[in-house]
Protein backbone atom coordinates (compact mmCIF):
# COMPACT_ATOMS: atom_id res chain seq x y z
CA UNK A 1 0.00 0.00 0.00
CA UNK A 2 1.38 3.20 -1.26
CA UNK A 3 2.05 5.68 2.14
CA UNK A 4 0.22 9.15 1.70
CA UNK A 5 2.00 12.39 0.36
CA UNK A 6 3.10 14.36 3.09
CA UNK A 7 0.98 16.14 4.78
CA UNK A 8 -1.77 14.42 3.45
CA UNK A 9 -2.54 11.68 5.85
CA UNK A 10 -5.73 13.00 6.19
CA UNK A 11 -7.73 12.26 9.73
CA UNK A 12 -4.42 10.49 11.19
CA UNK A 13 -2.12 11.98 13.62
CA UNK A 14 0.41 10.90 11.29
CA UNK A 15 4.80 10.67 10.99
CA UNK A 16 3.47 11.31 7.95
CA UNK A 17 2.18 14.43 8.61
CA UNK A 18 5.13 15.94 10.30
CA UNK A 19 7.16 18.10 7.34
CA UNK A 20 10.41 16.43 9.30
CA UNK A 21 9.47 13.57 6.55
CA UNK A 22 10.74 15.15 3.88
CA UNK A 23 14.26 15.37 5.22
CA UNK A 24 14.06 11.47 6.15
CA UNK A 25 13.17 10.94 2.44
CA UNK A 26 15.77 12.42 1.36
CA UNK A 27 17.87 10.96 4.10
CA UNK A 28 17.32 7.60 2.23
CA UNK A 29 17.29 8.49 -1.00
CA UNK A 30 20.60 10.25 -1.15
CA UNK A 31 22.23 10.67 2.15
CA UNK A 32 26.07 12.06 0.46
CA UNK A 33 23.92 14.53 -1.67
CA UNK A 34 25.19 18.19 -0.50
CA UNK A 35 22.19 19.78 1.19
CA UNK A 36 23.46 23.10 2.06
CA UNK A 37 26.58 25.44 1.08
CA UNK A 38 27.84 28.34 2.81
CA UNK A 39 30.70 30.88 3.36
CA UNK A 40 31.70 31.06 6.94
CA UNK A 41 32.35 34.47 8.78
CA UNK A 42 36.21 33.61 8.32
CA UNK A 43 36.43 32.98 5.17
CA UNK A 44 33.31 36.28 4.18
CA UNK A 45 35.85 38.83 6.16
CA UNK A 46 38.91 37.24 4.17
CA UNK A 47 37.13 38.02 1.13
CA UNK A 48 35.39 41.30 2.42
CA UNK A 49 38.94 42.76 3.17
CA UNK A 50 41.34 41.29 0.37
CA UNK A 51 41.11 43.22 -2.68
CA UNK A 52 42.72 40.61 -4.35
CA UNK A 53 39.64 38.26 -3.74
CA UNK A 54 38.03 37.14 -6.60
CA UNK A 55 36.12 33.86 -4.91
CA UNK A 56 34.36 32.73 -1.89
CA UNK A 57 35.25 29.04 -0.12
CA UNK A 58 31.88 27.55 0.97
CA UNK A 59 31.68 24.58 3.51
CA UNK A 60 29.37 21.70 2.29
CA UNK A 61 26.81 20.19 4.35
CA UNK A 62 25.21 16.58 3.14
CA UNK A 63 21.80 15.45 3.82
CA UNK A 64 22.86 12.73 6.20
CA UNK A 65 25.14 15.83 8.11
CA UNK A 66 22.03 17.95 8.53
CA UNK A 67 19.82 15.47 9.76
CA UNK A 68 22.08 13.89 12.37
CA UNK A 69 22.48 18.01 13.44
CA UNK A 70 18.96 17.87 13.92
CA UNK A 71 18.12 14.76 15.67
CA UNK A 72 20.67 14.82 18.17
CA UNK A 73 19.54 18.89 19.11
CA UNK A 74 15.98 17.70 18.75
CA UNK A 75 17.04 15.34 21.86
CA UNK A 76 18.64 17.97 23.36
CA UNK A 77 15.54 20.13 23.47
CA UNK A 78 13.94 17.49 24.91
CA UNK A 79 16.34 17.49 27.78
CA UNK A 80 14.57 21.25 28.05
CA UNK A 81 11.63 19.96 28.98
CA UNK A 82 10.35 21.29 24.95
CA UNK A 83 7.57 19.29 23.01
CA UNK A 84 5.02 18.36 21.39
CA UNK A 85 2.86 21.89 21.46
CA UNK A 86 5.48 24.16 22.21
CA UNK A 87 6.38 27.48 20.99
CA UNK A 88 9.88 28.36 20.08
CA UNK A 89 10.79 31.90 19.33
CA UNK A 90 13.50 31.70 16.45
CA UNK A 91 15.81 35.13 15.52
CA UNK A 92 18.74 33.45 13.60
CA UNK A 93 20.39 34.77 10.63
CA UNK A 94 20.55 32.92 7.34
CA UNK A 95 23.05 30.33 8.11
CA UNK A 96 22.59 26.44 7.98
CA UNK A 97 22.40 26.32 11.78
CA UNK A 98 18.61 28.16 11.65
CA UNK A 99 17.55 25.24 9.65
CA UNK A 100 19.06 22.85 11.66
CA UNK A 101 17.43 24.96 14.74
CA UNK A 102 14.07 25.29 12.97
CA UNK A 103 13.95 21.24 11.97
CA UNK A 104 14.39 20.29 15.16
CA UNK A 105 12.04 21.71 16.54
CA UNK A 106 9.02 20.47 14.30
CA UNK A 107 10.23 17.40 14.29
CA UNK A 108 9.16 17.10 18.04
CA UNK A 109 5.42 18.48 17.40
CA UNK A 110 6.73 22.33 18.44
CA UNK A 111 5.86 25.20 16.75
CA UNK A 112 8.56 27.86 14.89
CA UNK A 113 7.59 31.44 15.45
CA UNK A 114 10.07 32.55 12.68
CA UNK A 115 11.28 36.15 12.93
CA UNK A 116 13.53 38.28 9.94
CA UNK A 117 16.97 39.21 10.98
CA UNK A 118 15.79 42.53 10.14
CA UNK A 119 12.93 42.54 13.08
CA UNK A 120 13.04 45.56 15.81
CA UNK A 121 12.84 44.70 19.67
CA UNK A 122 8.89 46.13 19.40
CA UNK A 123 8.03 43.47 16.59
CA UNK A 124 10.18 41.13 18.51
CA UNK A 125 8.38 41.69 21.93
CA UNK A 126 4.79 42.07 19.95
CA UNK A 127 5.23 38.70 18.98
CA UNK A 128 6.64 37.05 22.23
CA UNK A 129 3.38 38.54 23.98
CA UNK A 130 1.23 37.15 21.21
CA UNK A 131 2.83 33.90 20.90
CA UNK A 132 3.88 33.34 24.28
CA UNK A 133 6.62 31.18 23.32
CA UNK A 134 8.57 28.74 26.04
CA UNK A 135 12.17 28.59 24.13
CA UNK A 136 14.03 31.54 21.97
CA UNK A 137 16.75 30.73 20.00
CA UNK A 138 19.04 33.53 19.18
CA UNK A 139 22.50 35.09 19.41
CA UNK A 140 23.09 37.59 21.95
CA UNK A 141 22.15 40.36 20.02
CA UNK A 142 18.54 38.77 20.16
CA UNK A 143 18.84 39.10 23.72
CA UNK A 144 20.44 42.20 24.54
CA UNK A 145 17.20 43.62 22.26
CA UNK A 146 15.50 41.60 24.84
CA UNK A 147 16.52 43.74 28.11
CA UNK A 148 13.78 45.53 29.56
CA UNK A 149 11.54 43.91 27.26
CA UNK A 150 8.61 41.95 29.66
CA UNK A 151 7.28 39.43 27.35
CA UNK A 152 10.62 38.47 25.47
CA UNK A 153 12.44 38.10 29.63
CA UNK A 154 9.69 36.15 30.29
CA UNK A 155 10.74 33.54 27.97
CA UNK A 156 11.57 30.74 30.29
CA UNK A 157 14.15 28.85 27.83
CA UNK A 158 16.81 30.86 26.09
CA UNK A 159 19.49 28.85 23.93
CA UNK A 160 22.26 30.68 22.42
CA UNK A 161 23.71 30.26 19.09
CA UNK A 162 27.17 32.01 18.53
CA UNK A 163 29.28 33.24 20.71
CA UNK A 164 28.98 33.33 24.22
CA UNK A 165 29.48 35.69 26.98
CA UNK A 166 27.06 35.16 29.65
CA UNK A 167 25.24 31.89 31.13
CA UNK A 168 21.82 31.40 29.21
CA UNK A 169 19.88 28.11 29.44
CA UNK A 170 21.76 26.37 27.07
CA UNK A 171 24.14 26.68 23.94
CA UNK A 172 23.18 25.42 20.75
CA UNK A 173 26.71 24.46 20.05
CA UNK A 174 26.40 22.50 23.35
CA UNK A 175 22.72 20.65 21.92
CA UNK A 176 25.01 19.14 19.10
CA UNK A 177 27.00 17.53 20.77
CA UNK A 178 23.63 15.57 22.64
CA UNK A 179 24.63 11.54 22.63
CA UNK A 180 20.63 10.72 22.22
CA UNK A 181 18.80 11.36 19.16
CA UNK A 182 15.55 12.17 19.28
CA UNK A 183 12.47 10.53 17.21
CA UNK A 184 10.08 12.31 15.10
CA UNK A 185 6.66 12.48 16.72
CA UNK A 186 3.60 12.15 15.27
CA UNK A 187 1.09 15.14 14.02
CA UNK A 188 -2.32 15.75 12.39
CA UNK A 189 -2.56 17.86 9.21
CA UNK A 190 -3.29 20.94 10.93
CA UNK A 191 -0.90 20.91 13.70
CA UNK A 192 0.95 24.10 13.48
CA UNK A 193 4.20 23.82 12.41
CA UNK A 194 5.77 27.64 11.82
CA UNK A 195 4.12 31.28 12.57
CA UNK A 196 5.35 33.84 10.27
CA UNK A 197 4.61 37.15 10.16
CA UNK A 198 3.66 39.71 7.47
CA UNK A 199 6.01 43.02 6.79
CA UNK A 200 2.79 44.84 8.51
CA UNK A 201 2.76 46.98 5.74
CA UNK A 202 -0.96 47.54 6.16
CA UNK A 203 -0.94 47.80 9.94
CA UNK A 204 0.05 45.53 12.96
CA UNK A 205 1.93 42.48 11.10
CA UNK A 206 -0.59 39.46 11.69
CA UNK A 207 1.52 36.36 12.33
CA UNK A 208 0.46 33.22 9.55
CA UNK A 209 -0.69 30.00 10.90
CA UNK A 210 1.26 27.30 8.77
CA UNK A 211 0.81 24.16 9.59
CA UNK A 212 2.29 20.98 8.12
CA UNK A 213 -0.50 20.50 5.34
CA UNK A 214 0.09 24.08 4.83
CA UNK A 215 3.61 23.73 4.17
CA UNK A 216 3.34 20.72 2.47
CA UNK A 217 0.74 22.50 -0.24
CA UNK A 218 2.92 25.17 -0.32
CA UNK A 219 5.91 23.13 -1.22
CA UNK A 220 3.80 21.36 -4.33
CA UNK A 221 2.72 24.22 -5.52
CA UNK A 222 5.98 26.04 -5.97
CA UNK A 223 7.34 22.88 -7.17
CA UNK A 224 4.50 22.78 -10.16
CA UNK A 225 5.80 26.41 -10.91
CA UNK A 226 9.75 25.99 -10.29
CA UNK A 227 10.30 22.64 -11.01
CA UNK A 228 14.61 21.57 -9.51
CA UNK A 229 16.39 19.53 -11.68
CA UNK A 230 18.57 17.31 -10.23
CA UNK A 231 21.73 18.53 -10.79
CA UNK A 232 20.38 21.93 -9.52
CA UNK A 233 22.32 24.26 -7.43
CA UNK A 234 19.99 26.90 -6.12
CA UNK A 235 20.76 30.39 -4.39
CA UNK A 236 17.81 32.05 -2.55
CA UNK A 237 18.00 35.27 -1.00
CA UNK A 238 14.37 34.29 1.54
CA UNK A 239 15.21 32.56 4.27
CA UNK A 240 11.56 30.80 4.55
CA UNK A 241 12.12 29.85 1.09
CA UNK A 242 14.77 27.77 1.43
CA UNK A 243 12.46 25.50 3.64
CA UNK A 244 10.78 24.74 -0.09
CA UNK A 245 14.86 23.36 -1.52
CA UNK A 246 15.15 21.09 1.45
CA UNK A 247 11.40 19.77 0.96
CA UNK A 248 12.89 19.89 -2.95
CA UNK A 249 15.71 17.78 -2.51
CA UNK A 250 17.97 20.66 -4.40
CA UNK A 251 21.31 21.82 -2.99
CA UNK A 252 20.87 25.10 -1.67
CA UNK A 253 23.91 27.85 -1.36
CA UNK A 254 23.09 30.28 1.01
CA UNK A 255 23.77 34.14 0.07
CA UNK A 256 26.82 35.47 1.73
CA UNK A 257 25.38 38.96 2.13
CA UNK A 258 23.55 40.46 4.64
CA UNK A 259 19.55 40.31 3.70
CA UNK A 260 18.47 42.14 6.86
CA UNK A 261 20.86 45.09 5.90
CA UNK A 262 21.43 45.68 2.33
CA UNK A 263 25.37 47.02 1.14
CA UNK A 264 27.00 48.19 -1.81
CA UNK A 265 28.40 45.51 -2.30
CA UNK A 266 26.23 42.72 -2.52
CA UNK A 267 25.54 42.39 -6.25
CA UNK A 268 29.60 41.36 -6.50
CA UNK A 269 29.10 38.92 -3.86
CA UNK A 270 26.56 37.39 -5.63
CA UNK A 271 28.31 37.62 -8.66
CA UNK A 272 31.10 35.96 -7.04
CA UNK A 273 29.09 32.84 -5.85
CA UNK A 274 27.00 32.64 -9.12
CA UNK A 275 30.06 32.15 -10.57
CA UNK A 276 32.06 30.16 -8.61
CA UNK A 277 29.86 27.93 -7.33
CA UNK A 278 28.53 27.25 -10.99
CA UNK A 279 24.65 28.25 -9.70
CA UNK A 280 21.83 27.23 -11.75
CA UNK A 281 19.07 28.93 -10.08
CA UNK A 282 18.18 32.08 -8.72
CA UNK A 283 15.51 33.31 -6.34
CA UNK A 284 15.68 37.26 -5.60
CA UNK A 285 13.95 40.07 -4.48
CA UNK A 286 13.61 42.87 -7.44
CA UNK A 287 15.91 45.21 -5.67
CA UNK A 288 18.98 42.63 -5.97
CA UNK A 289 17.98 41.38 -9.68
CA UNK A 290 18.10 44.98 -10.37
CA UNK A 291 21.52 45.63 -9.00
CA UNK A 292 22.99 42.24 -10.64
CA UNK A 293 21.86 43.60 -13.47
CA UNK A 294 23.44 46.86 -12.86
CA UNK A 295 26.25 45.56 -12.00
CA UNK A 296 26.98 42.83 -14.84
CA UNK A 297 26.15 45.35 -17.19
CA UNK A 298 28.40 48.00 -16.03
CA UNK A 299 31.56 45.75 -15.76
CA UNK A 300 30.74 43.82 -19.10
CA UNK A 301 29.86 39.95 -17.19
CA UNK A 302 27.55 37.64 -18.42
CA UNK A 303 26.10 34.91 -16.15
CA UNK A 304 25.67 32.21 -19.04
CA UNK A 305 25.65 29.22 -16.52
CA UNK A 306 21.80 30.17 -15.17
CA UNK A 307 19.08 28.57 -16.08
CA UNK A 308 16.73 30.10 -14.21
CA UNK A 309 15.77 33.12 -11.62
CA UNK A 310 12.78 33.25 -9.76
CA UNK A 311 11.96 36.88 -8.42
CA UNK A 312 9.06 37.85 -6.23
CA UNK A 313 8.17 40.70 -3.57
CA UNK A 314 7.26 43.02 -5.76
CA UNK A 315 6.63 44.23 -9.14
CA UNK A 316 9.44 43.95 -11.73
CA UNK A 317 9.24 46.37 -14.66
CA UNK A 318 10.08 45.34 -18.39
CA UNK A 319 13.24 47.40 -17.96
CA UNK A 320 15.24 45.32 -15.36
CA UNK A 321 13.55 42.10 -17.64
CA UNK A 322 14.97 43.41 -20.71
CA UNK A 323 18.55 44.03 -19.18
CA UNK A 324 18.23 40.21 -17.32
CA UNK A 325 18.07 38.70 -20.79
CA UNK A 326 21.47 40.97 -21.84
CA UNK A 327 23.46 39.10 -18.57
CA UNK A 328 21.90 35.43 -18.72
CA UNK A 329 21.45 34.70 -22.48
CA UNK A 330 20.54 31.22 -21.27
CA UNK A 331 18.48 31.63 -18.14
CA UNK A 332 14.20 32.07 -18.07
CA UNK A 333 13.37 34.35 -15.87
CA UNK A 334 10.17 33.72 -13.65
CA UNK A 335 8.24 36.60 -11.84
CA UNK A 336 6.80 35.33 -9.10
CA UNK A 337 3.71 37.10 -7.06
CA UNK A 338 2.47 36.35 -3.91
CA UNK A 339 2.44 36.68 -0.27
CA UNK A 340 2.96 35.71 3.35
CA UNK A 341 -0.38 33.55 2.99
CA UNK A 342 -0.54 32.56 -0.25
CA UNK A 343 2.69 31.76 -2.43
CA UNK A 344 2.15 31.27 -5.23
CA UNK A 345 -0.51 33.23 -6.24
CA UNK A 346 0.85 33.74 -10.14
CA UNK A 347 3.75 33.78 -12.33
CA UNK A 348 4.89 34.91 -15.09
CA UNK A 349 7.66 34.43 -17.61
CA UNK A 350 10.24 37.22 -18.85
CA UNK A 351 9.48 36.59 -22.13
CA UNK A 352 6.05 36.47 -21.98
CA UNK A 353 6.52 40.39 -20.24
CA UNK A 354 8.53 41.19 -23.07
CA UNK A 355 5.87 39.95 -25.59
CA UNK A 356 3.41 41.35 -24.04
CA UNK A 357 2.00 44.85 -26.14
CA UNK A 358 2.76 47.89 -24.05
CA UNK A 359 1.56 51.59 -24.39
CA UNK A 360 4.60 52.23 -23.88
CA UNK A 361 6.03 51.30 -27.03
CA UNK A 362 3.44 53.94 -28.89
CA UNK A 363 5.06 56.92 -26.50
CA UNK A 364 7.89 56.22 -24.17
CA UNK A 365 6.50 58.67 -21.43
CA UNK A 366 2.84 56.43 -21.09
CA UNK A 367 2.79 53.75 -19.08
CA UNK A 368 0.55 50.72 -18.78
CA UNK A 369 -2.29 51.07 -16.04
CA UNK A 370 -0.58 48.35 -13.86
CA UNK A 371 1.55 45.50 -13.58
CA UNK A 372 0.66 42.32 -15.51
CA UNK A 373 1.85 39.45 -12.76
CA UNK A 374 0.78 36.31 -15.20
CA UNK A 375 -1.57 33.73 -14.74
CA UNK A 376 -3.10 31.83 -11.67
CA UNK A 377 -1.04 28.94 -10.44
CA UNK A 378 -3.00 25.80 -10.50
CA UNK A 379 -5.67 25.14 -7.88
CA UNK A 380 -6.51 28.39 -7.13
CA UNK A 381 -9.62 29.59 -6.73
CA UNK A 382 -10.15 33.77 -6.52
CA UNK A 383 -12.58 36.39 -7.20
CA UNK A 384 -12.63 39.99 -7.49
CA UNK A 385 -14.88 42.44 -4.72
CA UNK A 386 -15.41 45.93 -4.36
CA UNK A 387 -13.75 48.05 -2.39
CA UNK A 388 -14.67 47.31 1.25
CA UNK A 389 -12.19 48.94 4.09
CA UNK A 390 -13.61 47.06 6.89
CA UNK A 391 -15.13 42.92 7.43
CA UNK A 392 -16.80 41.25 5.39
CA UNK A 393 -19.31 38.58 5.88
CA UNK A 394 -21.13 36.19 3.44
CA UNK A 395 -24.08 33.75 3.84
CA UNK A 396 -25.41 33.55 0.15
CA UNK A 397 -24.63 33.38 -3.02
CA UNK A 398 -26.61 36.05 -3.36
CA UNK A 399 -24.03 38.34 -1.40
CA UNK A 400 -21.30 37.19 -3.24
CA UNK A 401 -22.93 38.26 -6.10
CA UNK A 402 -24.01 41.44 -5.01
CA UNK A 403 -20.29 42.03 -3.51
CA UNK A 404 -18.28 40.85 -7.04
CA UNK A 405 -16.99 43.51 -9.63
CA UNK A 406 -18.15 42.91 -13.32
CA UNK A 407 -15.82 40.78 -15.03
CA UNK A 408 -12.16 42.46 -15.84
CA UNK A 409 -13.00 45.52 -13.73
CA UNK A 410 -10.44 46.45 -11.01
CA UNK A 411 -11.46 45.04 -7.13
CA UNK A 412 -9.70 43.57 -4.42
CA UNK A 413 -8.46 40.43 -4.90
CA UNK A 414 -9.31 37.15 -3.00
CA UNK A 415 -7.76 33.92 -3.03
CA UNK A 416 -8.61 30.37 -1.33
CA UNK A 417 -6.96 26.57 -1.36
CA UNK A 418 -4.80 24.13 -0.46
CA UNK A 419 -1.87 26.76 -0.22
CA UNK A 420 -3.62 29.64 1.17
CA UNK A 421 -3.00 30.19 4.89
CA UNK A 422 -6.46 29.61 6.53
CA UNK A 423 -5.35 31.43 9.82
CA UNK A 424 -4.02 33.81 12.20
CA UNK A 425 -2.17 32.53 15.11
CA UNK A 426 -4.30 34.04 18.53
CA UNK A 427 -5.55 37.12 16.13
CA UNK A 428 -9.06 36.70 15.64
CA UNK A 429 -9.41 40.14 14.61
CA UNK A 430 -6.63 39.46 12.16
CA UNK A 431 -8.89 36.68 10.46
CA UNK A 432 -12.34 39.13 10.74
CA UNK A 433 -10.36 41.91 8.63
CA UNK A 434 -8.16 39.74 6.31
CA UNK A 435 -10.32 36.11 5.74
CA UNK A 436 -13.91 35.42 4.55
CA UNK A 437 -15.40 31.96 5.83
CA UNK A 438 -18.42 32.02 3.25
CA UNK A 439 -21.94 29.93 3.66
CA UNK A 440 -20.13 26.72 2.39
CA UNK A 441 -17.23 27.06 5.03
CA UNK A 442 -14.59 28.14 2.15
CA UNK A 443 -11.51 30.21 3.56
CA UNK A 444 -11.33 33.02 1.51
CA UNK A 445 -7.58 35.26 1.96
CA UNK A 446 -8.36 39.28 1.04
CA UNK A 447 -4.99 39.84 -0.29
CA UNK A 448 -5.48 43.93 0.05
CA UNK A 449 -4.59 43.87 -3.59
CA UNK A 450 -6.56 45.43 -6.03
CA UNK A 451 -6.55 43.93 -9.64
CA UNK A 452 -8.01 42.59 -12.55
CA UNK A 453 -8.23 40.13 -15.40
CA UNK A 454 -7.28 40.43 -18.91
CA UNK A 455 -9.39 38.78 -21.94
CA UNK A 456 -6.60 36.37 -21.84
CA UNK A 457 -6.93 35.44 -18.32
CA UNK A 458 -3.94 37.52 -16.65
CA UNK A 459 -3.67 38.99 -13.57
CA UNK A 460 -2.82 43.14 -13.74
CA UNK A 461 -1.99 44.53 -10.25
CA UNK A 462 -2.90 48.08 -10.00
CA UNK A 463 -1.96 48.61 -6.28
CA UNK A 464 -3.11 48.03 -2.43
CA UNK A 465 -6.56 48.70 -0.80
CA UNK A 466 -4.47 51.05 1.92
CA UNK A 467 -2.60 52.89 -0.77
CA UNK A 468 -5.67 53.68 -3.13
CA UNK A 469 -6.23 57.30 -3.18
CA UNK A 470 -10.13 58.63 -3.02
CA UNK A 471 -10.41 62.01 -5.02
CA UNK A 472 -13.30 63.72 -6.38
CA UNK A 473 -15.32 60.23 -5.72
CA UNK A 474 -12.65 58.53 -7.73
CA UNK A 475 -10.08 55.92 -7.57
CA UNK A 476 -6.65 56.71 -8.21
CA UNK A 477 -3.92 53.36 -8.07
CA UNK A 478 -0.22 53.99 -7.49
CA UNK A 479 1.39 51.27 -9.08
CA UNK A 480 0.97 53.30 -12.31
CA UNK A 481 2.17 56.72 -10.73
CA UNK A 482 5.28 55.15 -9.24
CA UNK A 483 6.55 53.75 -12.66
CA UNK A 484 6.31 57.22 -13.86
CA UNK A 485 7.74 58.74 -11.78
CA UNK A 486 10.37 56.03 -11.69
CA UNK A 487 11.19 56.53 -15.05
CA UNK A 488 12.51 60.40 -14.37
CA UNK A 489 16.72 59.75 -14.46
CA UNK A 490 16.85 61.87 -11.21
CA UNK A 491 14.57 59.51 -9.39
CA UNK A 492 15.86 57.07 -6.77
CA UNK A 493 12.63 56.62 -5.22
CA UNK A 494 9.01 57.62 -5.31
CA UNK A 495 5.76 57.30 -3.61
CA UNK A 496 2.22 58.50 -4.71
CA UNK A 497 0.05 59.13 -2.26
CA UNK A 498 -3.46 60.23 -0.58
CA UNK A 499 -3.50 63.27 1.89
CA UNK A 500 -6.54 64.58 2.78
CA UNK A 501 -8.15 67.36 1.74
CA UNK A 502 -11.38 69.09 2.57
CA UNK A 503 -12.71 69.66 -0.53
CA UNK A 504 -11.31 66.47 -2.90
CA UNK A 505 -11.68 64.07 -0.25
CA UNK A 506 -7.62 63.21 -0.65
CA UNK A 507 -5.49 64.95 -2.60
CA UNK A 508 -2.79 63.07 -4.83
CA UNK A 509 0.79 64.21 -3.69
CA UNK A 510 3.93 62.82 -5.77
CA UNK A 511 7.22 62.29 -3.07
CA UNK A 512 10.37 61.61 -5.21
CA UNK A 513 13.92 61.28 -3.22
CA UNK A 514 16.22 62.09 -5.64
CA UNK A 515 19.44 60.19 -6.03
CA UNK A 516 21.95 63.20 -5.34
CA UNK A 517 20.77 64.69 -2.31
CA UNK A 518 22.30 67.22 -3.04
CA UNK A 519 19.75 68.44 -5.56
CA UNK A 520 17.28 69.49 -2.71
CA UNK A 521 18.56 72.43 -2.03
CA UNK A 522 18.37 73.85 -5.20
CA UNK A 523 14.72 75.57 -5.69
CA UNK A 524 15.36 76.17 -9.46
CA UNK A 525 15.95 72.51 -10.46
CA UNK A 526 12.88 71.53 -7.88
CA UNK A 527 10.59 73.89 -9.77
CA UNK A 528 11.71 72.35 -13.48
CA UNK A 529 11.40 69.20 -12.19
CA UNK A 530 8.03 69.61 -10.80
CA UNK A 531 6.77 70.89 -14.18
CA UNK A 532 7.60 68.09 -15.67
CA UNK A 533 6.42 65.54 -13.62
CA UNK A 534 2.90 67.48 -13.85
CA UNK A 535 3.38 67.02 -17.81
CA UNK A 536 4.16 63.51 -17.44
CA UNK A 537 1.53 62.61 -14.48
CA UNK A 538 -1.09 64.48 -16.78
CA UNK A 539 -0.14 62.52 -20.02
CA UNK A 540 -0.91 59.44 -18.51
CA UNK A 541 -4.12 60.66 -16.99
CA UNK A 542 -2.97 60.88 -13.84
CA UNK A 543 -3.48 64.10 -11.20
CA UNK A 544 -0.78 65.59 -9.27
CA UNK A 545 -2.12 68.43 -6.28
CA UNK A 546 1.47 68.39 -5.43
CA UNK A 547 5.15 67.43 -5.65
CA UNK A 548 7.03 67.07 -2.92
CA UNK A 549 10.91 66.26 -3.01
CA UNK A 550 12.34 64.31 0.07
CA UNK A 551 15.44 63.05 1.12
CA UNK A 552 14.30 59.16 1.49
CA UNK A 553 11.12 57.12 1.37
CA UNK A 554 10.89 53.86 4.25
CA UNK A 555 10.78 50.74 2.09
CA UNK A 556 9.60 47.48 3.17
CA UNK A 557 12.11 45.36 5.30
CA UNK A 558 11.56 42.57 3.88
CA UNK A 559 12.82 43.23 -0.21
CA UNK A 560 13.12 46.75 -0.10
CA UNK A 561 11.27 46.71 -3.13
CA UNK A 562 7.72 48.06 -2.13
CA UNK A 563 6.73 51.52 -0.20
CA UNK A 564 5.56 51.60 2.83
CA UNK A 565 2.39 53.26 3.15
CA UNK A 566 1.71 54.12 6.75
Amino acid sequence: MALPKIGYDVGNESLRNNCFSFLQEHLEKHPDRVCMKWVNTKNKLWFDYNPFARTLQHDPFTYKDIYDMVVHVAAGYQKLGIGKGDRALVYVPMIPWLYTGMFAFQMLGATCIFLDSFARADQLEYVAGLCQPKAWLSGERGFAMGAGKPALEAIPVKINMGPCTKTWTARFEDLLKTPEVAAPVPVTQEHTALITFTTGSSGTPKGADRSHRFLAAQHYAIDACLPYEEKDLDLPVFPIFSLNNLAAGVTTVLPAINVAEPADNDPYVLFTQIKGEGITTLTLNPSLLNGLNKYCLEKGQTLPGLRRVAAGGAAVSRDVVADFAKIAPNAELVVMFGSTEAEPMAHITGKEMLAQRSVTEDDPELVDAGVNVGHFAHGLQYKFIRIVRGPVEIASDEQWAALEVPKGSVGELLVAGEHVCRSYYNNPEAFKTSKIRDHKDIVWHRTGDLGRLDEKGNLWIVGRIHNVIEREGKYLFPVQAEVVLKRQPYTRLAAYLGVPDPKLGEKAVCVVAPKEKADLGNRKLGTEREAEIRRVMGKNGLPVDEVIFFPDIPMDPRHRSKVEYA
